[in-house]
């Protein structure tokens, strides 16, 4: 049994992400942030990425596991990302 974490679809929809395209093996949510596009990267195997792009180049935030829904919530605030429900 598995001790990591992985955002449900749910979650990262009210954070205001919406599901993207992606290659096998991958499923990729992007939203816009204030200077570019904030994007989550789910793999197979529980890893995730978090990538941002700025201003038309890729910077790379985060790759690795998460053990819980809190520790991606802190993960996502260590990178300036907002962490938080969006209201409709």
């Amino acid at each position: 049994m598995s001790s990591f974490y992985q955002p449900s679809a749910e979650l990262l929809q009210a954070f205001g992400f919406t599901r993207f395209s992606s290659p096998a093996g991958q499923t990729r949510y992007s939203r816009p942030s204030e200077c570019g596009q904030e994007t989550v990267v789910l793999y197979p195997d529980e890893e995730l990425t978090l990538l941002e792009a700025v201003n038309g180049q890729m910077l790379y935030c985060f790759q690795g596991r998460v053990a819980s829904e809190a520790e991606f919530r802190v993960l996502l605030r260590q990178v300036n990302w907002p962490a938080e429900v969006q209201s409709a």
